[in-house]
């Protein structure tokens, strides 16, 4: 390898914080990586970083040349989209972040077929664990998930869409709360609480008619993933808070109820992060567009469907207790042509999806 290549390669190590943690993210064994900084060492003159078996960080003439790394590897990738652009066929390297939870239910479909669609391009799906960092650059596109409007930063934002959430409870617990009819009726119940948002006791709900209305739970439980809120609602620790595309079939089946079908929570916007000052590949634009397509049509089918389970399916106990108070895409063709996207799925999806940057 050339100079070039083992400069930005030191970038990505020192990024990622260690020689397992880069070999992870590039796929390039960890004794390729040092024999090549090694190398990039030797060709320099200079040690560029300390390297144990319990800690790895960059000299100081290591991180003065990381930072013009960083420049030398924003270049290439500007200069690799342009000759995408000529070309308009997506290939390299489109490393993409995005919660296990939204992964799971939303995105691995469409990131799936995206990659047997296009099989120039090489994908990288991670799911971070922790809160979100903003300044993060390891990758070309963040999936993040927010109640509220994102702060300001270097970072370019774009609305994929919103996921519809709903307030769900199971069935015994809806017997010891009793009728319901309004958010009244659910002031102080067990609830659920969610670490993204703070695990606040205080939430608010949406009704049909866009007022909106705030009641206080009793929070008995707080996780920080959905799976978990999920399994904890099912087994009646509480109220909680799900998005449909999780809990639309626990609705249909009747392991989880609304307790009133006419309120929800706010949605749960998704957006698109990528650092603004790199230039965004043929495959990331075409990733971008399709993926918001696929996220809205995929939202919409299932907010369009019927009969989900409300609490008049839930009936009551004879011995019923007081109120608790204080507690699609089809696969694809194998043709890879760019022209014959009328017979790729993927390719038609994206195809005919707008890219703008918000």
């Amino acid at each position: 390898m050339g100079t070039v290549d083992d400069l930005t390669l030191l970038a990505e190590i020192i990024e990622a914080g260690s020689l397992s943690a880069a070999s992870r993210k590039t796929g390039i064994p960890k004794s390729s990586l040092s024999r090549r900084i090694g190398d990039l060492e030797g060709q320099l003159g200079v040690h560029l970083v300390h390297r144990g078996p319990r800690y790895f960080s960059p000299t100081e003439i290591g991180l003065s040349i990381y930072e013009r790394s960083q420049k030398i590897r924003d270049e290439l990738v500007a200069i690799r989209a342009l000759a995408e652009d000529r070309t308009n066929r997506p290939s390299g390297l489109l490393r993409l972040s995005c919660p296990a939870v939204l992964s799971e239910h939303l995105v691995t479909d469409f990131a799936i077929q995206f990659a047997e669609a296009y099989p120039d391009v090489r994908m990288t799906l991670d799911n971070p664990k922790g809160t979100f960092d903003p300044k993060n650059d390891h990758y070309d596109l963040v999936i993040h998930p927010a109640r509220e409007d994102l702060a300001d930063s270097e970072l370019i934002c774009q609305k994929l869409t919103k996921t519809p959430y709903r307030l769900v409870a199971a069935p015994d617990l809806i017997r010891r709360i009793g009728p319901c009819s309004k958010p009244a009726d659910l002031q102080d119940c067990p609830g659920i609480g969610w670490s993204a948002d703070g695990s606040i006791s205080r939430w608010r709900l949406l009704h049909l008619d866009a007022s909106t209305v705030e009641i206080n739970v009793a929070l008995k439980f707080a996780a920080n993933n959905l799976n978990i809120i999920r399994q904890a609602a099912i087994r009646g620790l509480g109220l909680a808070r799900l998005p449909i595309p999780m809990c639309e079939a626990d609705l249909l089946s009747g392991r989880l109820v609304m307790p009133l079908s006419d309120w929800s929570p706010p949605p749960v916007t998704l957006y698109a992060l990528y650092p603004s000052r790199r230039s965004l590949t043929v495959a990331g634009r075409l990733f971008l567009s399709g993926l918001a397509k696929f996220l809205q049509e995929k939202l919409r089918s299932s907010g369009d469907r019927p009969q989900l389970s409300s609490t008049s399916t839930v009936k009551p106990m004879p011995d019923m207790l007081p109120k608790i108070a204080n507690t699609d895409l089809v696969k694809c063709a194998k043709s890879h042509d760019p022209k014959q996207s009328s017979d790729n799925p993927i390719r038609a999806l994206v195809g005919r999806s707008s890219y703008q940057e918000t």
